[in-house]
């Protein structure tokens, strides 16, 4: 047999023995010679196929079996790996948001019966991995009448990969000795690969619906987690008949290119191979892209979001590649209130909200750029401007035209969506996908490059590294293979020219006189001759050049790892909120506040001072940390407190806004909602000072009562007011218990103005002796006293008035602050003798008698306190 442009670049394809090797040859179409029967067996089976199909051997159908069902299976051992690897990181990060999910997967199998929980664990990765081919990850909870159902879909391309390239080596080696002699056999063992590969996939996501039930109340919930959709076996077979076309592709030994690949090349030049230069354009961003994106999960988000890159970074690639070619991404809500939380239709582009910063952005877009030029330089290789490219004004979208279809086809390949249904009413979808006119943005993109392949790359070839231009126009059986196609092209067109049929010549030995080259004369030089040993120093050279590319690439994770695991330990959030709770267990209140100011007034923070807080009883003795949740620049510590033999929890909110070198620097964040608490202190009129565990504390002075509200962390604070005089007091001193669990309450202090048994003892002296004095005055109606005799104005007739106290009252004090008053609580007895005229004639003489009479002595009047001195003023009776 003719070796074949589509053999391998580096053996010369040796003309096959029949022992060596399974032909597609065709069989006898009849029995053996002389049998004037039909024929029998094999023989008739074959002959009874299409002409094209009649040299089909068993293994050329088993082998796109076991290529499929491998893929499929490869996917499936993918996913539980990405899985795994997901596990590790939350369990290497601390992070209890990582954790939850790892718990929340080992909660979701414990919930089952225990004969289920292994079921169940084997299950799960077989319907996660229908995520691989883009089908919906349903969940749907019943129970009686009602149901639940949510739906996702996320595309899992790195499991997909890995069943794609398993797929196309199990074919690649399984087909060694197959040789397939036209492309309609090539093409029917790749659906055969692809019908297996669909029902391998679609067999086992149906058998291993993950069913389980959840006892809830007095019911029980049945709940179903399924991947089986008609998408996931769409895909399967698209994925399989794709992957086993592009491995048995050099297997074909077609003598000549086909007219519909010569016919394809005539009017679009370059068409068959323009999927290099988008896979390059691809390649260049999405590794660059995704390399940066994993260092940096790992040192914003730590070993959880780096180690789970291996389910999202191609995604997260593929919408950078999206937005950093100016295009925009586009979340949508259908239904309800997920309508509403998506705002209905809201579009992002790569600078939208401003969060980003400036750098990244334009990195980005360079990136873009960069990529695009090698998109052209790629394109400029595998399609040269040559005579009949420039003829051909159709040459021109080519390219074009297949950046339009990608950028349908991202629409596609890079949505992601949730679905929500029956759950109290509420309905919906929530989308995130490429926006509708980003096919036309990668339209204008791929005009761009086939501007700059025509007009600038080809000055640039010239001088690259002949190791970037091999990596950009492919393999030398590649370029051997175009150009057999690109003669045939141009023979085609002047045979149509000259009135010939276009495969005469194609299809004419090489050999006869001006004819071209036909499609096996017509392979590259290194296809045709056996290639040289590569010299052993060159090999030495790529070998290392390679393994420094390779040490390069994995110090660069570990020191990522590395980074990551020393910011999380040594430079972690958790550290500073270690360093406050030290504080608040050490008494150093000053340094608390420096580490978490409480945004209060000067007179609000009195109570903090290490003198004060050092003082305090029952502190918080001991603590432990029990969870570290990290969001980006924010993150919460979890700590258990123990205080006065009681365990409490507490939470302390950090947010990083700077960095001490290359490590996040984290600062505590409205800590007046966490360790730090309010007391609030009622005080009486007049008062300026109080002690606090044995410490003056300056409060404001007022002349009416007033309260004052005073910042503390978590202790015991005994205060006291002292009494400015014997005669009045503020009470006694009072603790406040104030506990790290109790952030929700405000503890109360209360003083108030109390008068000691002394101010009524010394009142009722100095009232006592202002009734003596009054006695003492000699006048019925003394001035200022409370008791009096009323002569009704005949004050001639009443003379040498004599007061005797027999009984004294009993006195109360009443009101407060200043606003005092005496008042009797029993009355006292006086008497008074004097002498009456009884003679009502004025002109005779006065005859005077002596008369006493008793009276009450009740009343009020003013308590002035002055320091330690007494007075009363009474009102006049």
């Amino acid at each position: 047999m003719p070796s074949s442009a589509y053999g391998p670049g580096d053996e010369t394809q040796p003309v096959p023995r029949a022992q060596d090797s399974e032909t597609t040859k065709a069989m006898p179409a009849v029995g053996g010679p002389g049998d004037d029967g039909p024929g029998t067996g094999p023989e008739k089976a074959a002959s009874q196929l299409p002409a094209p199909l009649r040299g089909m051997t068993g293994k050329h159908w088993l082998v796109p079996v076991i290529a499929g069902i491998s893929g499929y299976l490869a996917t499936v051992l993918a996913t539980v790996i990405a899985l795994l690897i997901t596990l590790l990181g939350f369990a290497l990060s601390g992070d209890s948001s990582s954790n939850d999910i790892a718990s929340d997967v080992t909660t979701g199998i414990e919930s089952s019966t225990d004969a289920n929980q292994v079921w169940v664990a084997i299950c799960l990765p077989f319907q996660v991995a229908a995520l691989a081919f883009l089908a919906p990850l349903r969940l749907v909870v019943s129970g009686g009448a009602e149901g639940v159902s949510m739906g996702l879909i996320f595309p899992l391309y790195l499991p997909l990969l890995c069943g794609v390239l398993t797929a196309w080596l199990v074919a690649r080696k399984l087909s060694g000795r197959l040789s397939l002699d036209n492309r309609v056999v090539q093409w029917l063992m790749a659906a055969i690969a692809g019908l297996a590969w669909a029902l391998t996939a679609f067999i086992f996501t149906a058998i291993t619906v993950v069913r389980t039930d959840v006892p809830l109340f007095l019911s029980t919930l049945e709940m179903r987690l399924t991947g089986v959709s008609f998408a996931l076996v769409a895909v399967a077979f698209l994925v399989g008949l794709l992957a086993t076309a592009s491995a048995l592709n050099v297997r074909v030994a077609q003598p000549a290119p086909g007219r519909v690949v010569t016919t394809t090349e005539r009017h679009a030049p370059g068409l068959l191979q323009v999927l290099r230069p988008i896979a390059i354009h691809l390649l260049v961003f999405c590794v660059l892209a995704g390399l940066g994106m994993v260092i940096y999960a790992f040192i914003e988000g730590g070993a959880a979001a780096g180690f789970s890159a291996v389910l999202w970074v191609p995604m997260a690639a593929g919408v950078l590649f999206v937005l950093s070619h100016l295009s925009a991404v586009t979340v949508t809500g259908a239904g309800g209130w997920l309508a509403e939380a998506s705002g209905s239709s809201n579009v992002a582009y790569l600078w939208t909200d401003g969060d980003q910063p400036v750098w990244a952005i334009v990195l980005l877009v360079l990136l873009a750029v960069i990529s695009a030029v090698c998109a052209a330089l790629s394109w400029a290789h595998v399609r040269p401007v040559d005579q009949r490219v420039a003829r051909t004004v159709q040459s021109w979208a080519v390219l074009p035209g297949a950046y339009l279809l990608l950028g349908l086809l991202v629409m596609w390949l890079l949505r992601a969506s949730g679905q929500l249904g029956g759950f109290f009413g509420l309905d919906g979808v929530l989308a995130v996908r490429p926006v509708a006119w980003t096919c036309l943005v990668f339209l204008l993109w791929g005009v761009a490059i086939e501007a700059l392949a025509r007009f600038v790359a080809p000055a640039f070839i010239g001088v690259l590294p002949g190791g970037v231009n091999r990596a950009l126009r492919g393999s030398d059986r590649a370029r051997g293979r175009a150009a057999v196609v690109a003669s045939a092209a141009a023979l085609a067109g002047g045979a149509a020219a000259a009135g010939r049929t276009p495969h005469d010549d194609v299809a004419r030995p090489a050999s006869e006189p001006g004819v071209g080259p036909t499609y096996g004369a017509g392979v590259a030089p290194a296809a045709q001759e056996p290639r040289e040993p590569m010299d052993p120093a060159k090999k030495k050279k790529i070998r290392l050049v390679a393994i420094i590319a390779g040490s390069i690439i994995l110090l660069a994770v570990i020191a990522a790892i590395v980074f990551s695991v020393v910011s999380r330990t040594a430079f972690g959030p958790d550290k500073k909120a270690e360093e406050l709770i030290e504080a608040v267990v050490g008494g150093d209140a000053q340094r608390a506040t420096e580490l978490a100011d409480p945004n209060v007034t000067t007179q609000q923070r009195g109570l903090l001072t290490n003198d004060i807080y050092g003082a305090a009883e029952n502190r918080i003795s001991s603590y432990e940390i029990t969870d570290t949740t990290v969001n980006g620049d924010r993150a919460t510590v979890d700590a258990r407190v123990s205080q006065d033999n009681v365990t409490s929890n507490v939470s302390v909110n950090l947010v990083s806004d700077g960095r001490e070198g290359l490590f996040k620097s984290w600062r505590i964040e409205n800590p007046d909602s966490l360790l730090y608490q309010q007391v609030t202190v009622q005080v009486p009129a007049g008062v300026e000072k109080m002690n606090v565990n044995g410490n003056p504390v300056t409060l404001p002075n007022e002349s009416e009562p007033h309260s004052v509200s005073l910042t503390v962390l978590p202790g015991d604070y005994d205060m006291s007011v002292d009494a400015p005089s014997k005669y009045v007091t503020y009470g006694e001193a009072q603790t406040a218990e104030v506990r790290a669990d109790d952030r929700f309450m405000s503890d109360t202090v209360q003083f108030s103005t109390e008068h000691t048994p002394e101010l009524v003892e010394e009142a009722t002296r100095v009232a006592n002796a202002k009734l003596d004095e009054c006695a003492a005055s000699g006048s019925f109606d003394p001035e200022g006293c409370s008791f009096g005799f009323n002569s009704y104005d005949d004050n001639e007739d009443y003379r040498n008035p004599t007061w005797t106290i027999t009984e004294y009252p009993e006195y109360e004090v009443y009101g407060t602050g200043d606003s005092l008053t005496l008042s009797t609580s029993k009355s006292g007895e006086a008497t008074l003798e004097y002498q009456y005229n009884s003679e009502w004639d004025d002109d005779e003489p006065a005859d005077w008698e002596d008369q006493d009479t008793e009276t009450s002595l009740y009343g009020s009047g003013d308590l002035v306190v002055t320091g330690d001195k007494v007075e009363v003023n009474f009102s006049d009776w």
